[in-house]
């Protein structure tokens, strides 16, 4: 299944969407200022977001405005430009599914899934107005994860597909990560193969649902 990327400025003037979770109608001139409208709206009414909501308004968009959008095969893996707001809100909805009470993976598991992460194409760095881990983030790993770590986690940063930031996600269950992908994401995992040091490629440990 594929979808359209929105233009920035829409022929008309601006977007309108309902969005499908608040039921409220947002506006904007440009498609960044209706993404982040739809997000201030939500954080207002306390509504949880999935961890993809760009891709869930590029839909609602382009379903709406389809003389504003590009096809776009979402199946590809593409990487994204990253700033730290998008690794928070990734981070925001692995808390959510942590604080419900579910274990992390044993210490194996999760450096093989570093490994991994470390030398992937999408492990991407991220903009972010600190060095190191500012501390709003460092305090959602700490709520993720406690006071573990791993050798690798220097060598870790974001997810250019998910915005999942790498260090912690790599501790959490496939059947929790799962709940906020989306069907595009899950394909795009899918498709991701990483090139390891000793000349093998592994797929992408991120494998989840049942996707063609």
């Amino acid at each position: 299944m594929s979808h359209g990327r929105p233009h920035d400025k829409p022929q008309n003037g601006s977007y309108t969407v309902v969005d499908r979770l608040t039921k409220m109608r947002v506006t904007s001139g440009t498609f960044e200022g209706l993404l982040q409208r739809i997000g201030q709206v939500r954080n207002a009414v306390g509504a949880v977001s999935g961890l993809d909501l760009r891709t869930e308004v590029e839909n609602w968009v382009c379903e709406e405005h389809p003389e504003d959008c590009t096809e776009i095969d979402w199946s590809i893996p593409k990487k994204r430009h990253l700033m730290l707001s998008d690794v928070l809100h990734g981070m925001k909805v692995m808390v959510n599914f942590k604080l419900q009470g579910n274990p992390l993976v044993d210490r194996d598991e999760a450096m093989r899934r570093g490994e991994i992460c470390k030398h992937c194409q999408f492990n991407q760095r991220f903009d972010k107005p600190c060095t190191g881990w500012c501390t709003e983030l460092a305090a959602m790993v700490h709520d993720i994860i406690g006071h573990q770590g791993l050798p690798v986690d220097a060598y870790l940063h974001a997810c250019g597909i998910c915005a999942c930031f790498n260090a912690a996600q790599i501790w959490l269950p496939l059947d929790i990560l799962d709940k906020g992908l989306t069907d595009e994401m899950r394909k795009q995992f899918k498709n991701v193969v990483v090139p390891m040091p000793d000349g093998t490629s592994l797929p992408c440990w991120k494998q989840c649902g049942n996707v063609e």
